[in-house]
């Protein structure tokens, strides 16, 4: 890959905490189109990578660049027109209506344009209707089930608007059909020239849907490339043992990662 063309690049990131090493030396991009996965076991540094790359944690060396521009040099606007951020957890502290949490995404950009409120409720409706939870548009985003917070997230990300898409598990608190449509409409962002960088818990989620997964195991890249080349048998039983089985979809072909009764 052509680092140098890459909307992201990550060279040499390290993070370390006293004397433990969470990441070690990770070098990665991600291109314009690109739909990436970052993948690995519980405790991998999978969080922290996608907190360093927002610009949330400070890492202790290394460099990460948006379009070629320095992630530190970057002021807080300059990032949040650069790249969204959707966190693992997303509470919602204050009775703000779904509209008006999704409304915040454009905040970046009218720090540079005039858009009317009239243009925000509309674009924060079709991105509540394009993740599947339209129906929610005049409900209190403290009332809603976990899962429904996180779509509401998901959405404002979308209208922030941003070449990059960062994601920590989006889809763990979803049920398997709004984890199909936040993935689906991840994957249609991307083939629209988006790129999005996504950590993600479920192996056979990140073969369907990714261009190419990252692999990481105790702080350090273990493999990257197609879903098919890293999620090998060999791979999967150095990090699971003999608790998981890996075959092939009978239609698709791609490669499924299933648990199985011992």
């Amino acid at each position: 890959m052509n680092s140098t063309a890459a909307l992201l690049n990550v060279s040499n990131l390290s993070y370390q905490v006293g004397s433990k090493m969470l990441l070690n030396d990770i070098s990665f991009s991600v291109n314009a189109g690109e739909l990436v996965g970052v993948i690995g076991p519980n405790g991998a540094g999978k969080s922290t990578l996608m907190k360093c790359i927002s610009g949330f944690q400070a890492y202790s060396q290394g460099e990460i660049s948006i379009k070629g521009e320095s992630l530190s040099s970057l002021s807080h606007i300059e990032r949040a027109l650069s790249m969204s951020y959707l966190p693992q957890y997303s509470e919602a502290a204050f009775p703000f209506s779904v509209l008006d949490t999704i409304g915040f995404g454009f905040h970046a950009r009218q720090q540079q344009e005039l858009i009317s409120p009239v243009v925000i409720k509309e674009k924060s409706k079709t991105a509540l209707e394009r993740v599947g939870i339209g129906h929610l548009h005049n409900r209190t985003v403290t009332d809603l089930s976990g899962g429904e917070k996180q779509l509401v997230h998901f959405a404002r990300s979308l209208v922030q608007g941003t070449s990059l898409m960062l994601l920590d598990e989006p889809t763990a608190s979803l049920d398997i059909g709004h984890e199909s449509q936040l993935m689906n409409v991840l994957y249609q962002e991307c083939q629209n020239g988006k790129s999005a960088l996504v950590a993600i818990h479920n192996l056979n989620t990140a073969a369907e849907f990714c261009d190419r997964l990252i692999l990481i195991n105790q702080g350090e890249v273990m493999a990257e490339g197609k879903p098919n080349e890293v999620l090998s048998e060999e791979n999967i039983r150095t990090l699971y043992q003999d608790l998981v089985m890996v075959s092939n979809h009978a239609v698709t072909g791609n490669t499924i990662v299933s648990p199985y009764k011992k």
